[in-house]
């Protein structure tokens, strides 16, 4: 029996309808096209929308997707699960990660209180050892042998120099102002498959989303280092410092924003309706 991908490719060849032509009409990436028709469906993002997008392909081509789906159910993913299921098992992954930050936001606590108990500790004791040592201020050093020409720095002439001194370090601090923290984010090109994008920033980069519903988002850098694999409506990730390509992948809406640094991130109206979008960001750090 011919396998369900082959199967959908050969209806669409029949019909004169290229990758192209099929993308634009079912909003779904060429290369996951291509991924289905080649039966491929565990290098699908998310395993789980394999027969969500059948559906859609099939009845696109003219074909019966209920049918078509049953009778190759055995080639399909059988790890999949319910929207239920999903949306649990996130709550209950939420709620670990949150039990282990407050236990940590804890110790961080309890250790800044000890430091600063043992810092207010090592000021007393040196201010009690200093102004000890300073208060025998009854006799002045000219009185020791009036004879030696002593030159004995008064208390006010002592105070003016240190009024002075600190007025210098105000003025040089004043004309030495702070690094402004600067991004610029310039959308690059679109090969019908990814977006690409230049980033250009002086700060660490911060990468956010938001949708007003559900989404499924996958995002990993060149490190081989993943921020995400899940369902969210918001979600902001702090990308590690020395990141120089970040890619994000988000499936089934359209009603998704990205923002680098608080910037909101353009969409070209060629992408605007996809459903599954690909985001490639190279980052320049100039710092």
């Amino acid at each position: 029996m011919q396998l369900i991908g082959r199967k959908l490719k050969h209806k669409r060849e029949s019909l004169g309808m290229t990758l192209v032509d099929l993308e634009q009409k079912i909003k779904i990436q060429r290369k996951y096209i291509e991924m289905i028709e080649r039966n491929d469906f565990e290098s699908l993002p998310n395993p789980a929308y394999t027969i969500g997008f059948i559906e859609k392909y099939a009845s696109n081509v003219n074909l019966n997707a209920k049918s078509l789906i049953e009778e190759h159910k055995d080639e399909l993913p059988s790890g999949r699960i319910s929207a239920a299921e999903a949306k649990k098992s996130l709550k209950d992954e939420t709620l670990t990660i949150g039990k282990k930050d407050d236990q940590l936001i804890r110790q961080l606590v309890v250790s800044l209180l000890g430091l600063t108990l043992v810092i207010s500790i090592i000021w007393l004791l040196s201010a009690k050892v200093f102004f000890k040592s300073t208060d025998n201020d009854g006799w002045l050093a000219s009185d020791i042998n009036q004879s030696r020409d002593v030159n004995v720095e008064s208390k006010e002439d002592k105070s003016k120099t240190t009024e002075k001194k600190q007025k210098n370090e105000n003025e040089e601090k004043t004309e030495k102002p702070g690094k402004v923290a600067k991004t610029s984010v310039k959308y690059n090109s679109f090969d019908g498959a990814a977006l690409s994008y230049d980033v250009s920033t002086n700060e660490r980069v911060i990468l956010k989303v938001s949708s007003g519903i559900a989404t499924w988002i996958q995002v990993y850098d060149d490190n081989d280092k993943r921020y995400a694999y899940q369902e969210v409506k918001d979600k902001t990730m702090a990308l590690d410092s020395g990141v120089k390509t970040v890619t994000l992948i988000s499936g089934n809406s359209t009603d998704l924003d990205v923002f680098i640094n608080n910037q909101k991130v353009d969409v070209p109206k060629t992408a605007d309706g996809l459903i599954t979008r690909t985001y490639q960001f190279s980052i320049d750090s100039t710092d």
